[in-house]
């Protein structure tokens, strides 16, 4: 399977344990290998015909910034779901990381990453 990749997208969500965790929230990172047809997209070479990287970056920003999660595995999990029903790919990988997570040892990043079809 073909796929479309959206890398690096950054936002700020709420999402861990802690009480300061969803008061103020913090950075995170995505990456989305979306599984898809190219050959058919690029037949056609229409952007009507092609996924739109941009609406689906805002509506993934959207849910991040607007709900609250307690687990990293909660959030990636609640975002893949939304772009496979949304956004009728066929599958994804999705690859999520809380930059700079609030912990000790520091550490660079947490995260998770998901693979799920439609």
């Amino acid at each position: 399977m073909d796929k479309l990749i959206i890398g690096g997208l950054e936002f700020y969500g709420h999402c861990g344990i802690t009480p300061e965790e969803q008061k103020t929230g913090q950075r995170f990172s995505l990456d989305l290998d979306l599984g898809c047809d190219i050959a058919r997209i690029a037949r056609t070479d229409q952007l009507n015909e092609a996924f739109d990287y941009a609406a689906i970056s805002r509506r993934v920003i959207e849910i991040a910034r607007k709900e609250q999660f307690h687990l990293i595995e909660t959030m990636a999990e609640r975002l893949a779901r939304l772009i496979l029903t949304e956004f009728g790919v066929k599958s994804l990988t999705l690859r999520l990381r809380k930059t700079a997570p609030p912990i000790e040892p520091i550490m660079a990043y947490s995260a998770v990453e998901i693979h799920r079809e439609a």
